[in-house]
């Protein structure tokens, strides 16, 4: 009679079967979900650099003219190539770029990185899967705003996006 109370029930294994497998299922999908906020964190990491390079590049294009003060989207001589409301959006904006009037956008075309993975630009190289937009707004005769979009598709195919803005101020 003794043998027959021994060993593990089949009621036993089953629960004990349940709760080790819920177990190890938590731990998978902690693990699957650590990383892929990891990856994202990186590429929000990314996308905020290359959204205010984006902001410094506008910088540079206007501090490229002689006297800054005369750039055409602070210009109130007639005729106004940009009145107080206008809006332009660029893109192909990067490190090097002294005019803004070759660089409007037509359609969106990644950044790309060159061979050793550390340079985003326009010219050569693979693509980033990052895409940058500049916006441009005249808000007044001495404040022009100055917005950056990055955006990205994750490993999940998912969208993502960034934006900054910055205000450029009329005041030499």
């Amino acid at each position: 009679m003794k043998a027959l109370n021994q060993g593990f029930s089949f009621i036993g294994v089953t629960v004990a079967t349940f709760i080790a497998t819920t177990a190890i299922v938590a731990v998978f999908t902690l693990v699957n979900f650590s990383l892929s906020s990891s990856y994202l964190s990186a590429d929000r990491f990314i996308a905020s650099g290359l959204a205010q390079e984006g902001i410094e590049v506008v910088r540079g294009v206007r501090q490229s003219y002689a006297d800054w003060k005369d750039w055409d989207w602070y210009s109130t001589t007639t005729p106004i190539v940009h009145p107080v409301g206008d809006t332009k959006e660029y893109c192909f904006l990067q490190y090097d770029t002294t005019n803004l009037d070759v660089v409007l956008c037509g359609s969106e075309t990644p950044l790309l990185l060159n061979e050793s993975g550390v340079f985003y630009q326009y010219q050569n190289g693979v693509n980033s899967g990052f895409y940058r937009k500049i916006k441009l707004t005249r808000l007044s005769e001495d404040e022009i705003k100055v917005e950056a979009e990055v955006k990205w598709q994750s490993k999940a195919g998912d969208w993502h996006s960034l934006k900054v803005q910055d205000r450029l101020l009329r005041w030499k």
